[in-house]
């Protein structure tokens, strides 16, 4: 097993070694490292397919788990399995489904206006009045309990965890490599870089997990100020 250790580590190179020793550490609590800590440590190295599935398999002989946050649940094996899996009949197939969608629910519209067209407009007063009658029966405080946005609002901040410092941080780590992905797909975009396939799906699952970075953040920071709000409510 030792052999086997020595073995891995010895094919990186130096920046990826430290980056191993980096996860490596990290790691000791809970024994496993996510996908997106990976792809966030080596966002600053120039790294090909062949060296992270060598950074992978030294994870692996460390005692590491790497988990995956897709949905496919499958991890970085080699760079050459993630671009099979991607290929132009997957797009044109999902570009063909929008345009049927998209007619159906034209012609679905287009059979509602019809529809509408053909009720007389007697009968529709009928619905609106004994609509509103239901409304004044309703009880006042079912009203206030549902109907109020703010309070529904708080109530949904509420379920929101506060942030500790080191969980700021690691996001704002998070929100700092999206941006700079985001940077780099505008210049590929605009013909200033030139990026590969493979490199343009490791830079667009960057910039997600900035942008749910970013989302968290905003909604830990909202919780935050109600909290201290409610602190003063009354006063």
């Amino acid at each position: 097993m030792a052999g086997s250790k020595k073995k891995s580590d010895s094919k990186l190179s130096e920046e990826l070694t430290r980056v191993l020793d980096e996860l490596a550490g990290g790691a000791k609590a809970s024994a496993s490292v996510s996908e997106d800590d990976i792809q966030l440590a080596i966002r600053d190295i120039d790294v090909d397919s062949e060296e992270l599935s060598d950074l992978y398999d030294a994870l692996r002989a460390k005692g590491v788990e790497i988990t995956s946050n897709e949905s496919s649940g499958q991890e970085f094996s080699s760079g050459d399995d993630s671009e099979d899996d991607f290929d132009d009949d997957d797009v044109s197939s999902d570009e063909f489904d929008d345009e049927e969608g998209e007619s159906e629910s034209a012609a679905e519209a287009k059979a509602v206006k019809e529809a509408l067209r053909s009720v007389p407009k007697a009968k529709t007063a009928k619905p609106k009045r004994s609509s509103r009658a239901r409304a004044r029966r309703q009880d006042t405080s079912t009203v206030m309990l549902t109907g109020d946005p703010v309070r529904m609002y708080l109530k949904e901040i509420g379920k929101v965890d506060l942030l500790t410092a080191s969980e700021e941080v690691h996001l704002a780590m998070k929100i700092e490599a999206g941006t700079e992905a985001t940077d780099k797909l505008e210049a590929a975009e605009a013909g200033e870089l030139e990026l590969t396939r493979a490199e343009q799906r490791r830079l667009m699952r960057i910039e997600q997990v900035g942008l749910d970075a970013k989302q968290q953040l905003i909604s830990a920071n909202l919780r935050l100020v109600v909290s201290i709000a409610k602190r003063y409510v009354g006063r």
